[in-house]
């Protein structure tokens, strides 16, 4: 059996998991929780990483453990400062933050990366940061454009081995606030994934660019004329907020020859269906990023042999 190198944990605002990973970045035993940054008891966060892999601790003394996401944030264990742009992973190796904790020793977080702190649009990542360097090391790659859907998605631009640009779109939150709290979710009910709806409203954002506060409510009016079933609505807005999210992106200058989607498989998927809509082709990546760029953070660090 491999013989693991490291202890990787992605922890964010609403999900943990904890990784014994070995040389290849891959994981011998992971551990997950719903307890998010928002949701350790007391904030105890060193406490819950000892429970949490105690045994791993004791089975593999002084090994070395890095932790990414939003961990680092200023709601979280350890506020670590933003990394400028451009940003390669020798420069995120540089900027590790170790703190020592009782029972578990040292604890190296990663930094985030920070865009035009300055400027008119501010911009910054935590977690990201590592997924993108895991593909570029699983995939021997060093240029692309990614998106990172979730909450709030991140479109990220790597050249030359360094991430040179991101922005985030708050599409995830906004749908969530919609569906939830606002008129157009009354009428909707939870059904199966429609893919016909959903093209249906990256359609109409593609007919309408920029008009996205006056087409959302359509998805009131096509209910209330019987051209919309309310199992079908949910995806339609989705539809409406992902084309017009992806149609932002596209104004901002030539398109990309093809964008990586890193994210959960079902949303992804919503993504895949917008961009090869928008003739804009892209590829979905596989899981398990954030491990993988931890480790060859690591090892840039000299934490663990090459």
């Amino acid at each position: 059996m491999p013989s693991p190198v490291m202890i990787g944990i992605d922890w964010g605002t609403s999900s943990f998991r904890a990784s014994l990973v070995d040389r290849h970045g891959e994981a011998l035993e992971s551990r997950e929780s719903p307890h998010g940054i928002l949701a350790v008891p007391d904030r105890d966060f060193a406490g819950f990483l000892r429970h949490t892999i105690d045994d791993w601790l004791a089975a593999h003394p002084g090994m070395p453990i890095l932790a990414s996401g939003m961990i680092t944030s200023r709601n979280g264990w350890i506020e670590t400062p933003y990394q400028p742009l451009p940003l390669g992973i020798k420069e995120l190796a540089h900027a590790l933050v170790s703190a020592d904790a009782p029972g578990l020793g040292q604890v190296h977080f990663v930094t985030g990366a920070v865009q035009s702190p300055e400027g008119e649009r501010p911009d910054v990542i935590r977690g990201e940061e590592t997924e993108i360097f895991g593909y570029l090391a699983t995939q021997g790659v060093s240029a692309g454009t990614f998106l990172l859907p979730g909450t709030h998605n991140k479109w990220l631009t790597v050249e030359q081995g360094r991430i040179t640009r991101f922005v985030t779109c708050m599409t995830g939150e906004l749908y969530a606030l919609l569906r939830e709290h606002s008129l157009l979710g009354r009428t909707m009910r939870q059904g199966e994934f429609c893919p016909e709806a959903f093209v249906r409203g990256v359609q109409t954002a593609r007919r309408h660019p920029g008009e996205l506060l006056a087409t959302l409510f359509t998805t009131r009016s096509l209910h209330l004329f019987d051209q919309l079933s309310p199992e079908h609505s949910a995806d339609y807005l989705s539809g409406l907020l992902i084309g017009e999210e992806c149609l932002g992106q596209l104004r901002l200058g030539p398109p990309p020859e093809q964008v990586t989607i890193i994210g959960r498989p079902d949303l992804a998927e919503r993504y895949r269906i917008a961009t090869e809509l928008l003739s804009l082709p892209s590829t979905l990546a596989t899981p398990g990023l954030s491990r993988h760029g931890q480790l060859a953070i690591a090892r840039a660090a000299e934490l663990i042999p090459c």
